[in-house]
């Protein structure tokens, strides 16, 4: 029988990339089934159209605020009309906490959650000698901080903060956030930025993670997408923990799910290899060794899982469950981005934070949903 070959796209680091890989010579060896994946950079991940991605690839690995893009063009298949019932209820239940339904938008399931993560506090457990803080105010008696505050870092963490100061931003609300919390955390942010080292503006968390892995100038990080690569046995020099962040649990959601190009002419072949990749087997087996970050909760629950991972899962599973959702509507991706320079631009350049809050807050209203 002649194997069918499909296409797909993921994100440039060994969590997006190893496991799908490894999965995939599985799956082959059982199925006539052949994918090839190609790369693209972490910024490209949240940033780049998701129309252009499904243009060329059968199987893409998405952000979850391009389900509103998915909603409106089309681009990719509508899983709930193609998943049998029974496979799609028992990947919705055993989906950590928000991750299926943050794909879920105009009543359509536009991708699976293939990967979960969320904003958690990272530590080097050598180094920080006084205990993990627990509030804004103790992380900023720590010496050698870090922070990942490059533009769509800067973006993330300013989600949370306003959603962890009552004020999550949603596209339902009439501006994007109420000015004295906005200026609140801004501030906030800036004088965790002055605190932190001198790169962390330029960072993103594998920048951070890396550099923290190996060297002793940055200790602890409030707020970084989880990586569950550093906390294993000989990823890098020294071993990164996770925990929970500083504040209340309302950590933006990070993560990634699996969406089929609505242009795939092996539409059956590549919805069954996403719905089997995403399965509990897989990925508390293959998946999880081969260094991806499971989705599916019986993963995140099970003892060798965290072997692997020096109980990096059961750690940060409080943040998982009460993450907070990014709008999703169709013009958020693009705003979004553009938020993300804004914020960082206001963090580098000291600018003032009632300007850029009320700025910010006249642009939302002119492109969120009516």
């Amino acid at each position: 029988m002649t194997k069918v070959k499909l296409k797909g796209i993921t994100w440039d680091h060994s969590r997006g990339y190893d496991p799908l890989v490894a999965a995939s010579a599985l799956y082959a060896s059982t199925h006539h089934v052949e994918i090839s994946w190609s790369k693209r950079t972490l910024k490209n991940f949240g940033d780049q159209s998701l129309v252009d991605l499904a243009n060329n690839f059968d199987l893409l690995i998405i952000d979850h605020p391009h389900s509103g893009v998915a909603a409106a063009k089309k681009c990719v298949l509508p899983l709930d009309e193609f998943i049998s019932a029974n496979d799609y209820e028992l990947l919705s239940s055993q989906s950590g906490g928000p991750s299926f339904d943050s794909y879920h938008y105009n009543g359509h399931q536009w991708a699976l959650p293939i990967d979960a993560a969320m904003q958690t506090a990272v530590y080097r457990p050598d180094l920080l000698k006084s205990k993990v803080p627990s509030t804004w105010e103790e992380v900023l008696e720590v010496e050698r901080l870090g922070m990942a505050l490059c533009p769509t870092d800067s973006l993330c963490s300013f989600l949370t903060l306003t959603a962890q100061f009552g004020a999550p931003i949603d596209e339902q609300n009439d501006f994007l956030v109420p000015e004295e919390i906005g200026v609140e955390v801004l501030d906030l942010m800036k004088r965790i930025n002055a605190q932190s080292h001198p790169e962390s503006i330029n960072w993103n968390p594998i920048h951070l993670f890396d550099f923290m892995s190996e060297n002793e100038d940055v200790i602890y990080a409030p707020l970084a997408f989880c990586y569950t690569d550093y906390s294993r046995d000989g990823y890098r020099q020294h071993q990164l923990m996770c925990t929970n962040p500083p504040g209340i649990l309302h950590s933006v959601l990070g993560g990634a799910g699996i969406a089929v190009s609505s242009k795939c002419e092996a539409k059956d072949e590549a919805i069954a290899f996403a719905s089997w990749v995403c399965s509990e087997d897989i990925q508390k087996g293959i998946y999880v060794e081969a260094h991806g970050q499971p989705a599916n909760m019986e993963a995140w629950k099970d003892d060798y899982s965290n072997e692997l991972t020096h109980g990096f899962f059961t750690s940060i599973t409080p943040s998982l469950e009460n993450a907070y959702v990014r709008p999703r509507f169709e013009n958020w991706p693009k705003y979004q981005e553009h938020l993300g320079e804004v914020v960082h631009d206001c963090l580098k350049n000291n600018i003032d934070g009632f300007k850029t809050i009320k700025h910010l807050n006249q642009e939302f209203s002119l492109i969120k949903p009516s």
